[in-house]
């Protein structure tokens, strides 16, 4: 995706995240980042510490994509320290090994097509 349409996307995210909030409902705000170009925008304004919600979809389908997937990992718990992760697809355990280092919670949201395929 474009540089740009990173932007206006890390954008539509922080400003529906807000309006959530501003409504009284709670939320786990979700953390998208690309490559190294991405990390400054794609953490700012979000405080340390607390529940961030990380999604590998189409994160991790080749070496190229999983080293920018750990890299922003690494630069994310970086920047905002979580308590926690929530990851709400795919686990992969060389991906998130960085998170067990550094004593941060993970918890994985069964995928919905485990679900739908009956998956325990």
């Amino acid at each position: 995706m474009p540089l740009a349409m990173q932007i206006w996307n890390t954008y539509r995210n922080r400003t529906l995240a807000y309006w959530l909030q501003s409504n009284g409902i709670d939320i786990v705000t979700n953390v998208r980042w690309g490559d190294e170009r991405t990390h400054e925008f794609a953490f700012e304004g979000l405080s340390q510490g607390g529940t961030y919600a990380v999604g590998t979809n189409g994160c991790i389908q080749n070496k190229r994509d999983r080293h920018y997937f750990k890299m922003g990992l690494s630069a994310m718990i970086d920047a905002l320290r979580p308590d926690t992760i929530v990851n709400y697809y795919y686990y992969s355990k060389d991906i998130f090994t960085v998170c067990e280092e550094c004593g941060i919670e993970v918890i994985t949201l069964e995928h919905w097509s485990d679900t739908m395929k009956g998956g325990d």
